[in-house]
């Protein structure tokens, strides 16, 4: 990866994180394991960052980053403002990115913070975060723009069917074409969001009435921030060189089923890039602290959960369970062997390319293959999403109502699967949703209904054909 330096200057940045290093590795730092949610804020654990809006003093309204100093069951209360440290991280420009210099600056100046122990946290950089406010306070970690998505100046790059058992329930290897072992990779075109603000329904893509979109599903999956551009021509050579730009975080990849049982091969990102559909946070990890066990890498086995709760009717969602319960050691392809994988397929000529609801050729990459920093790559979901996969005799009756076609008999399956809602775990408004991964934790967002139905998107398929200049 190509290395981004932080604002304070190469020199300075490169002291700051030697010393935090050194002082980590002398602690005995290493990221806690296990399922608690919640990782530690003492001197010798790994710094937690978010951003946030502040309302201390001279920061008042300013977005900033912080480094969470308490939290309760992966829920921040407390953060220490790292704009005292650095005024260059807090902003007072709404509707901005995250700069990669601002990234590497607040890690770097984490780390030494850390690295001090919690006697360092002075009295003047603490903040209480308002629980009753979390929604409009706390902010993505990870700010992306419209903007510099359509300008490929960042991308969020999907990765699909990574758990063997999500795979099982979607019917992969028949309908979205992908063989076992391989990965589904697709763009998602929408600006993240924060951990606890609401995700919208949304309106269905391209319907001339302007409904709502009915089967609404979810997907806590691992996110990864790239704090330095990704050259798919020449990736990292090690694990070691890998682990050491990226980060970690939670992820919620909401999805509209519609467009992906119509067009099982390429109607993803018409299908996950409606507004909202990407909650994140609360917080980040930096890779030197936190290395997700996956097959051949890393060592800290991440669990993840999801739970619906329906207030308004009164129950725990339909089951009274988690509907998602997986770990990391269960992917298919962990962090370190997507970026293999990603580079592999660049280097066979394989370019990745959906239309979005506009019907804009959405890509994964640069022309040129790189993936800039501050882009996100989504590593999968597990199994108990709200889609399932129909039985054979059900493909069978489908088939033939449909008039002996695969697309009338989608259509019927979208149609029989809105009727069945009431029975299945598809999203209602009101459900409350909480996404949790260790160490890295806990979303709650609620599902609210469009205040007002506005057309969405075009009706036109989400093929698309690869610009020459692109080749």
């Amino acid at each position: 990866m190509r290395r981004t330096e932080c604002q304070a200057g190469p020199a300075v940045c490169r002291i700051r994180y030697l010393l935090a290093t050194l002082c980590l590795v002398i602690s005995g730092s290493a990221g806690a394991a296990g399922g608690n949610i919640d990782a530690g804020t003492s001197a010798g654990q790994a710094p937690r960052i978010l951003r946030y809006v502040s309302d201390l003093g001279a920061f008042d309204g300013r977005r900033c980053f912080g480094m969470v100093l308490e939290a309760h069951d992966g829920i921040p209360q407390a953060v220490c403002n790292l704009g005292r440290l650095d005024a260059a991280l807090c902003d007072s420009v709404e509707n901005r990115g995250s700069s990669p210099q601002q990234l590497q600056l607040a890690f770097a100046v984490a780390d030494e913070l850390a690295a001090r122990g919690a006697a360092a946290v002075s009295a003047d950089c603490r903040e209480t975060l308002p629980q009753a406010r979390l929604a409009d306070v706390v902010l993505p970690p990870v700010a992306i723009t419209l903007s510099q998505l359509d300008a490929e100046q960042r991308f969020i790059v999907g990765i699909g069917l990574n758990y063997r058992e999500h795979r099982e329930e979607t019917g992969a290897e028949d309908n979205a074409g992908v063989a076992v072992d391989e990965v589904l990779v697709f763009p998602k075109f929408v600006a993240p969001t924060g951990a606890y603000a609401p995700v919208y329904t949304g309106v269905k893509v391209g319907s001339p009435a302007a409904l709502p979109v009915r089967l609404l599903d979810y997907e806590v999956e691992l996110g990864m921030l790239l704090l330095e551009d990704l050259d798919l021509n020449d990736p990292p050579g090690s694990y070691a060189e890998f682990i050491d730009a990226v980060a970690f975080f939670t992820a919620n990849d909401v999805s509209d089923r519609e467009p992906i049982i119509l067009d099982s091969e390429f109607g993803y990102t018409r299908g996950k890039s409606h507004p909202t559909y990407l909650p994140t946070g609360p917080w980040m990890i930096h890779g030197r602290h936190l290395q997700p066990l996956a097959p051949g890498e890393g060592r800290e086995r991440l669990e993840l959960e999801l739970l619906v709760r329906e207030p308004d009717r009164g129950q725990l969602a339909v089951t009274g369970q988690r509907l998602q319960d997986s770990a990391t050691d269960r992917m298919i392809l962990g962090p370190w062997k997507i970026v293999q994988t990603l580079a592999a397929r660049y280097r066979e000529g394989i370019r990745s390319c959906m239309r979005d609801a506009a019907g804009e050729a959405r890509y994964i990459h640069t022309r040129d293959g790189v993936i800039p920093a501050g882009s996100l790559i989504l590593t999968g979901t597990p199994g108990g999403t709200a889609i399932r996969e129909p039985g054979a005799l059900e493909k069978l009756e489908l088939f033939l109502r449909g008039g002996l076609s695969l697309s009338g008999a989608r259509q019927l399956l979208v149609r029989d699967s809105e009727s069945l809602i009431p029975e299945s775990h598809y999203l209602q408004p009101g459900d409350q949703v909480e996404t949790a991964i260790t160490l890295l934790g806990r979303q709650r967002w609620t599902v609210v209904a469009d205040a007002a139905l506005v057309r969405y998107g075009i009706d036109a398929p989400g093929d698309c054909r690869i610009d020459p200049g692109r080749e």
